[in-house]
């Protein structure tokens, strides 16, 4: 193989058909090849299992990803205003992706919810395959890619992120395809995977920019002159998308990165030592051990050069994340996520390479009386048994994300049933001035019931207005606080966990103040 996107294709002989004919009979062929690939039953496979996710599993977004359901209707909409603001941080593929379901109206939410999730399992089979090729394949290389598999499910908040339709599990898919195409030396698809990744986590800058250098310079060994065009398109991407919107919206170009310095992250007063242990807990303890031992086995005893770059792409993106931690930023662990993915890769081959090793030691030892592959699967029994005990905490964690996603559906569905009985949007805003609060967490889901601006919904109870206050839960966060001056309290509606109430100061009209 070639270091180009695909094959090149030989020139027809003497006297038979035309390179119109044999571009077409490539084509053809390879639409045929296509229905038989490996890659596109996987696709396939992975696409309805999302879809069918949505109709067996609790599916409603969470905080962040119901932020951009609302911005991805504000695009569409011509009765909302586009503000990128009053909300969590920007992110723009997502966005990008609920632009596009935001003309689905109503189905929007799911929509997204069913696009990261189909995203996830992307990225479960990427790590699976991923740590598969790092040992050859076989038999042992299904073993590396189910424990990798195991391992990334097992990541900090994997099921969560996964049934709530964070951007989290997208992430980690276009990190561990990253890999693999590059791997494959699909050079324009890498770094178009690199350029999405980019879109969603700024930590990618670095990384893009790298390779984006490497390419320009290996344009003509591709031949793929028109390469640089991408490579400049891909690159000013990020700035553009990330920087822009903010921008004309808010006038605040860098708004993301201001959301996010102003959240310190609770990381105490040794900022170094708490960022440095989200890092390590972000995978399972065993996973981070056994990549560790697969970057040692792989380059000390078989000089294995894939192994190392994996391990030194890991150690770039914690070099990159605690130094913007150190810079200010929260450092929290989800930002260790396309590192902790690679991690587990590295941690199933590792634990392939060490069960190698010892069926090798123990075969030098004992000679033909003891065969390898039985000191192999014994040592990767072993690791199975020490990987399950050690790991309880996640796996109660993993099942409780189901309940709590039920929890949200409930709470949010009752959300709907509130707002329809103070009167909807016309009930709660009476008046352009009519002012609203909610708990923290219900916030986004609030202003995409009601259609409104995130600005329009606030999350403290600071003047004259209508509060929605349900117990603090995961789905819901804390109730609004409620400034002192306001003492006049009228409950408008009681409807399952929730309590809408007027809030007013005694002495002003109350004309504006919600029904």
């Amino acid at each position: 193989m070639s270091a180009v996107d695909s094959p090149s294709q030989r020139q027809p002989p003497s006297g038979s058909a035309g390179p119109r004919e044999s571009h077409g009979a490539s084509l053809v062929t390879s639409l045929r090849n296509a229905r038989r690939s490996p890659a596109v039953l996987a696709v396939g496979v992975c696409t309805l299992a999302g879809i069918l996710s949505a109709a067996v599993l609790p599916t409603v977004p969470s905080y962040d990803p119901w932020s951009w359901v609302v911005w991805g209707r504000e695009v569409t909409d011509p009765h909302l205003s586009f503000i990128v603001n009053g909300g969590p941080s920007w992110k723009p593929l997502p966005v990008i992706f609920t632009t596009f379901w935001g003309l689905f109206g109503g189905a929007a939410p799911a929509l997204w919810v069913i696009t990261a999730r189909i995203g996830g399992l992307l990225g479960l089979w990427g790590a699976w395959k991923l740590a598969s090729r790092l040992v050859g394949g076989g038999w042992q290389g299904a073993t590396a890619g189910a424990l990798a598999l195991i391992g990334v499910a097992l990541t900090q908040d994997w099921f969560y992120y996964w049934l709530r339709g964070t951007s989290e599990v997208m992430l980690i898919g276009t990190t561990v395809w990253f890999v693999d195409r590059l791997l494959d030396r699909r050079h324009t698809q890498a770094f178009l995977i690199a350029v999405a990744a980019g879109l969603i986590r700024p930590e990618w800058w670095p990384f893009i920019g790298l390779y984006a250098i490497w390419l320009w310079f290996r344009v003509a060994a591709f031949k793929r002159p028109w390469m640089r065009v991408l490579l400049v398109a891909g690159l000013v991407a990020q700035p553009f998308f990330w920087f822009v919107p903010p921008w004309i919206t808010t006038g605040q170009p860098f708004l993301a990165a201001t959301h996010a310095a102003e959240y310190n992250g609770h990381l105490g007063p040794d900022v170094l030592r708490a960022v440095v242990g989200r890092g390590v807990n972000d995978q399972v303890l065993p996973a981070l051990i056994a990549g560790i031992l697969a970057v040692v086995i792989g380059w000390v005893r078989d000089r294995n050069r894939v192994i190392l770059a994996v391990g030194l792409g890991v150690i770039g993106w914690w070099v990159v994340v605690v130094g913007e931690t150190l810079d200010g930023y929260p450092g929290l662990e989800r930002f260790f996520l396309p590192a902790a993915a690679l991690t587990c890769v590295l941690g199933g081959a590792g634990i392939v390479l060490v069960a190698r090793l010892a069926g090798d030691l123990v075969r030098g030892a004992a000679g033909s009386l003891t065969r390898p592959v039985t000191i192999g699967a014994a040592a990767v029994m072993v690791a199975v048994s020490l990987l399950a005990t050690t790991t309880q905490t996640r796996i109660q964690g993993a099942r409780a994300a189901k309940p709590a996603a039920s929890q949200a559906v409930y709470i949010l569905d009752e959300l709907t049933k509130a707002v329809a009985a103070v009167g909807g949007r016309d009930g709660v805003y009476p008046c352009h001035s009519s002012f609203l609060a909610v708990n923290h967490s219900a916030q986004t889901a609030l202003a995409w019931k009601l259609h409104v601006t995130l600005e329009r919904v606030g999350t403290a109870m600071r003047e004259p207005g209508v509060d929605f206050i349900a117990p603090d839960t995961g789905a819901t966060g804390g109730p609004a606080a409620i400034d002192p001056r306001l003492t006049r309290a009228q409950t408008l509606a009681v409807v399952g966990p929730w309590r809408v109430v007027r809030l007013t100061t005694p002495g002003l009209p109350t004309a504006c103040d919600g029904r």
